[in-house]
């Protein structure tokens, strides 16, 4: 598969802020055109799963495609506009979902011009029931009995407020991030601090002068520790002519890195197209992203998936498939991601998103928006696809750390096709680094399976078991080949069960 990324410079911006004149003599940031990506597979966490975004784990493949799975939405939003402070838009521009024990967090703004934005809370003990408590914190209409957790003081108007838990940091466990303008302070992105994600310490300087009005902060610290924010430059129409992603990082979540750009539009895109927001999160030993598309004919936004092997060279699919598309009247022309990671509950990924009835700039009386839910079995964003004939993937070597090899898999070459129209199946050899079948593990002896489970989309992985209920255990620091054989159906990740 041609893969075209975008991936970001490692140069170095100068401290403080940047010129425009300075920020435009860059040099463009390259496109890896023509070639199929792959991460250097020896640095990957075997007993973390292996997805099959790119080619990293790839030597060859016969008769097998590369599909990109949609998440299905709930038809109905899991909060609307109720009150009257909400009015007829809530919106996640930012917004995040945070399960803290048994409880689930859900911050989001209303939107309703030219009334002031307002950051409200919603609380949910399973994550689809939710209820808006009586915080107490500021007045609407001469009550305090409101969800409403944060205004901005006097006239400063603000948008894009994100929330990270740090659980490592007992004492201000909760940050916050937001981009504010007006009000007799500087522009820029403002960061906050709690003890309980309630009750915030604003910090009265902003942290980024030069970032842009959407920002996304990493729900959690990213495998370095380090916070990490998706956002905006101020000088990125003059530099790209379309709105695209930046980034910048922290160790102390008051001095931060420059911005530098992470992903723009390219020739996969159609000429109209602008990168409208992004959000990072750190996935198995990789990171996902997911990526705000705005077409502009039509003009509506769904949301596309991305991936990153070290948190700063991103990549997207050839295939510009979304992930989360306009399907109801609630969220047929715009659909903005929450800046935290999907909430995995059993083997489903849970990603709540905002969705509204009309796209950019016609936020008129007739808008509605609301917070909605969309669910994908876990690992399965892409798969390696097989037809009605025989198909063949063989892995790059490995040294097997040990344990069983457990696949995700499904049994049809339909990803939304009846559970039982398939009858596929999926076979494994083990291979010598060289590509010698391995005796007892290849040949007639290979894993065969092909149970079709009753609801497929909820299955969990499967340990494979070769003849004799041998395990590749038996080949603990080995280094060997996966064989991978494919008939009607398809292989989303693999990885190795280490006690």
């Amino acid at each position: 598969m041609l893969d075209r990324t975008f991936v970001k410079t490692r140069r170095s911006f100068l401290g403080g802020a940047v010129g425009a004149a300075a920020l435009l003599a860059e040099p463009p940031t390259p496109a890896t055109q023509g070639r199929s990506y792959a991460a250097d597979a020896s640095r990957k966490d075997l007993r973390k799963s292996q997805l099959f975004l790119d080619d990293t784990w790839i030597e060859e493949t016969y008769r097998l495609e590369r599909s990109w799975e949609s998440a299905e939405i709930f038809p109905e939003p899991m909060v609307k506009p109720e009150t009257p402070w909400e009015g007829y838009q809530i919106v996640i521009s930012g917004g995040s979902v945070h399960r803290v024990g048994n409880e689930w967090r859900l911050y989001y703004m209303t939107y309703n011009r030219p009334d002031p934005m307002r950051l409200c809370m919603a609380v949910s003990r399973d994550g689809m029931r939710w209820e808006r408590p009586k915080l107490g914190l500021f007045e609407y209409a001469g009550n305090k009995a409101n969800n409403i957790l944060w205004m901005p003081p006097g006239d400063q108007s603000f948008t894009a407020c994100t929330v990270c838990h740090d659980a490592a940091d007992t004492k201000h466990p909760f940050k916050f991030m937001f981009y504010a303008a007006g009000g007799g302070k500087p522009t820029g992105t403002y960061v906050g601090f709690s003890k309980d994600g309630l009750e915030w310490n604003m910090r009265p300087e902003p942290v980024l002068t030069t970032s842009g009005d959407q920002t996304n902060l990493m729900g959690t610290r990213d495998h370095r520790g380090k916070f990490v924010a998706y956002l905006r430059h101020k000088f990125m129409l003059q530099r790209h002519r379309a709105r695209s992603i930046w980034r910048s990082e922290s160790d102390d979540f008051v001095n931060w890195t420059e911005p530098e750009p992470i992903i723009r539009p390219d020739l996969q895109d159609d000429p109209n197209v602008e990168l409208y927001g992004f959000t990072g999160f750190p996935y198995n030993d990789m990171y996902l992203g997911l990526v705000e598309r705005w077409m502009g004919n039509p003009d509506v936004f769904e949301i596309q998936p991305a991936w990153s092997h070290d948190g700063a060279a991103w990549h997207r699919p050839v295939v510009r498939k979304p992930l989360i598309a306009p399907k109801y009247p609630w969220n047929e022309r715009w659909n903005s991601t929450v800046n935290t990671a999907p909430i995995r509950v059993g083997n489903m990924l849970r990603f709540y998103f905002g969705g509204r009835s009309r796209a950019h700039g016609q936020e008129l009386g007739q808008t509605y928006g609301a917070v909605g839910m969309a669910v994908l079995a876990a690992d399965r964003f892409a798969a390696i696809r097989a037809d009605f004939k025989e198909g063949q993937l063989i892995t790059k070597p490995m040294t097997w750390p040990g344990g069983d090899l457990i696949v995700n898999c499904n049994y049809t070459r339909y990803a939304q096709g009846f559970y039982n129209g398939g009858g596929g199946s999926i076979e494994v050899e083990a291979h010598e680094e060289g590509g010698n079948p391995i005796p007892g593990f290849s040949g007639e002896h290979r894993a065969k399976f092909n149970r079709v489970h009753p609801f497929p989309w909820a299955e969990e992985e499967r340990p494979v078991r070769w003849a004799n209920d041998r395990s590749l255990r038996e080949l603990a620091g080995k280094r060997i080949r996966l064989v991978f054989l494919l008939k009607d159906s398809r292989l989303y990740s693999f990885r190795a069960q280490v006690a």
